[in-house]
């Protein structure tokens, strides 16, 4: 079953976010495996994620890769552990 994934680190900059992006080969034209959606927003408080990924699994198996990387290059932890919902339909316009 797909999941919506939130996650929001304070206080990372556009700068942080792309040089996380690079090193862990995240970009568009490279999406990790079962990501359907992602969407990274910096506010004032700093980076919030939205993705929606094929399933829990897939997510989980991502994290594993993804935060080395981001306790390598000093991303402050979570301000909570990432908001995980099951998803009841989605569609993708193309």
């Amino acid at each position: 079953m797909a999941v919506l994934m939130e996650i929001d680190f304070p206080g990372v900059t556009a700068e942080q976010y792309d040089e996380l992006d690079r090193r862990a080969g995240t970009r568009a034209g490279r999406p990790p495996d079962g990501v359907l959606f992602h969407s990274a927003v910096l506010t004032s408080a700093g980076l919030h994620v939205v993705d929606l990924w094929e399933s829990r699994a897939t997510f989980e198996a991502f994290m594993q890769r993804l935060m080395p990387v981001a306790a390598e290059l000093g991303f402050p932890e979570p301000k909570a552990p990432p908001q995980l919902t099951e998803v009841h339909h989605h569609f993708e316009r193309r």
